[in-house]
């Protein structure tokens, strides 16, 4: 059956929630031990780990009042002045442990002083991430089969609370339990058919649930091979919101982040132009709302968000015939210089 890797590795997560958070938590005090009062953290990834980074840098900085550096790997192939690095702890994400740009990147801040972490789902030391790491953060979800990444984007998300120093169990339990109630739901299905037919698709939030809009838009684009893109809501006013129009399809996350006045004013232009929406939370309204259980802790709803699109993406493929588990010319390592 087309699909049956993404559904089942997504079916997988609310249990992975359960059985790591501890750990996950465990994981995190040890390396916040190792990192000392470094000032700086530096965040990289690319795909949903760099989606996942969006997210850290997020709740790093309302944790500590200073915002992460987000490291772009093309720096590593550049002639540059020397410069120390020892006053960062640098989070590198990657999944698979075997992104080359993400690895490369790595061991060019250790050799410049920085304290290097692995965040990743590989289980063995023989990746080219752990390799340049002076410690790993593991996320032990297990092995995925599809291309788009599922449970190892939520566990990612956790990771990056951990880090944070963010508490992680009740947090997990909520988060499990949302994503339990919408899998007997009919959440999935109803956002599926309302993505269906749609020209381009815009996924749209704020704060840390902006990271959920950002890997919905690559799930959309991953396994359904549709234009879509991801905003924060802030910045789709900025312009973005002037290339919708009746044949396209906008849905924004309501994850008690976005001022009640930035979200009338998208969704007064949406009505204006004449855009289908739909507002996606557990206060969303009767019209043209999707009301879905979610935690109590703001953050956590990010991932309950990117788990229904998840589910989403997987039932339009399967009304499609397209098989997400592995959309043409793409592969689950991506390896770039």
């Amino acid at each position: 059956m087309k699909g049956r890797h993404m559904r089942r590795e997504l079916l997988e997560t609310p249990a992975m929630l359960r059985r790591e958070a501890e750990g996950w938590e465990a994981q995190a005090r040890s390396i916040r031990e190792l990192s000392g009062h470094r000032p700086s953290v530096v965040l990289i990834g690319r795909g949903s780990s760099g989606n996942a980074c969006t997210f850290g840098a997020y709740l790093l900085t309302l944790r500590t009042g200073r915002h992460p550096i987000a490291f772009h790997p093309w720096l590593t192939t550049q002639e540059l002045p020397a410069a120390d690095w020892s006053d960062a702890v640098v989070y590198a994400f990657s999944a698979s442990g075997q992104s080359t740009d993400i690895a490369e990147s790595l061991r060019w801040l250790r050799s410049r002083g920085a304290l290097a972490v692995a965040v990743t789902g590989a289980p063995g030391d023989d990746v080219r991430l752990v390799e340049h790491a002076d410690a790993v953060f593991r996320l032990k979800c297990g092995v995925e089969q599809a291309v788009p990444a599922t449970k190892s984007f939520a566990a990612q998300l956790f990771a990056a609370a951990a880090l944070a120093g963010y508490p992680l169990v009740q947090a997990a339990e909520e988060t499990a339990q949302a994503m339990d109630a919408i899998l007997e739901g009919e959440a999935g299905s109803t956002l599926a058919t309302f993505l269906e037919g749609g020209r381009t698709v815009a996924w749209v939030a704020r704060g840390p649930s902006c990271a959920g809009a950002l890997d919905a838009a690559l799930k959309t684009q991953e396994s359904l091979g549709m234009a879509a893109f991801g905003y924060s809501t802030a910045e789709c006013l900025h312009g973005p919101i002037g290339m919708f129009h009746s044949t396209d399809r906008v849905i924004l996350f309501s994850g008690g982040e976005d001022p009640n006045a930035t979200r009338q004013a998208l969704v007064t232009t949406l009505r204006s132009r004449g855009v289908p929406f739909l507002i996606v939370g557990a206060e969303a309204p009767r019209e043209a709302g999707l009301r879905i259980p979610v935690p109590g802790g703001p953050w956590a709803r990010t991932a309950v968000f990117a788990f229904l699109s998840q589910m989403a993406c997987v039932e339009v493929a399967g009304r499609l015939g397209l098989d997400p588990d592995a959309p043409a010319s793409l592969q689950k390592v991506t390896r770039t210089l």
